[in-house]
Formats: C-alpha cells, sequence, structure tokens
C-alpha cells in the first residue's frame, strides 16, 4: 500500500474464516489450549454455552493477519489491545474488520493506531473495542492527514 493513500477512517481490508469443530480441535492441540469447553459438549453446555466454543486467541490470530496483510509484515504490528464478547461456535464465520483511527509521522516512520473487533456472520461483535497500532517505514511520500 502507498503510504499517500492512508487516510483517517479508511476500512482495512477484512479477513473471515469459518470456525469448525475440526479447526478448534486442531488448534486446541497445537497451542496446547486443553480446556474442556472447548472440546467437551457436555461440559460447555454445562457451562452455559450452546456447543464447544473457539478459543479466544484463535480467532484474534484473524485480526492479527488482517493487520499484518495491511501492513505487510507481522513485525509492523507493534500492539494490540482487545475486548473479547460473545463467544464464537462451530459454524460461525468470524470477519475481523477494522479501520484506521489516527496517523502520525514518528522519526522516519509511519504510526497508524486502527481501531479493531471482529464480527459473526450476524454482525454481532465477538470482539471489540480493540486497538492496534502498525508502524510502517516512511518511505513513499507520505505527507500526512
Amino acid at each position: 500500500m502507498k503510504l499517500s493513500k492512508i487516510k483517517l477512517g479508511m476500512e482495512l481490508p477484512s479477513v473471515s474464516h469459518l470456525v469448525t469443530r475440526k479447526n478448534i480441535s486442531r488448534y486446541g492441540r497445537a497451542v496446547g489450549g486443553f480446556n474442556a469447553v472447548h472440546d467437551d459438549e457436555v461440559f460447555a453446555e454445562e457451562k452455559g454455552f450452546e456447543t464447544v466454543i473457539a478459543h479466544g486467541v484463535m480467532h484474534l490470530n484473524y485480526i492479527t493477519q488482517m493487520l499484518s496483510d495491511f501492513a505487510g509484515h507481522p513485525d509492523r504490528v507493534k500492539m494490540i489491545d482487545i475486548k473479547f464478547g460473545k463467544p464464537v461456535y462451530p459454524s460461525d464465520t468470524v470477519t475481523a474488520k477494522g479501520r484506521i483511527a489516527k496517523v502520525s509521522k514518528q522519526d522516519e516512520n509511519l504510526r497508524i493506531i486502527c481501531e479493531i473487533w471482529s464480527e459473526n456472520q450476524y454482525g454481532q461483535r465477538v470482539t471489540y473495542d480493540g486497538l492496534a497500532e502498525i508502524e510502517l517505514p516512511g518511505e513513499n511520500g507520505f505527507e500526512g492527514t
């Protein structure tokens, strides 16, 4: 992305993923996240969920992917802070979204603050009140907001 194209309020290209029971199970094994609400349907229902739920960090990765894609490299994503809201279930489609809230020059780099969140297929926010900081090299002629 040319830095001169970055504007306040600009939407980041969204990223969507279908969550499946298989994804949840594989993710849990990969990260060692063994909690019965992610694996045991009866236990999850006893805890008040409809069925097993996805790991919060699993769908946080979708936000990280969106930010990294926009920034051009994961190392340029400097900070993510977000709250988790609604549970994510198998068969949900989670879409990571964001918009540029602030742009400033810092030394020779461009510092971008983004509002971030994710929604399920019904438009309900499953994460909310998120902020992310991206730092881009200051080439390509950015001249301010």
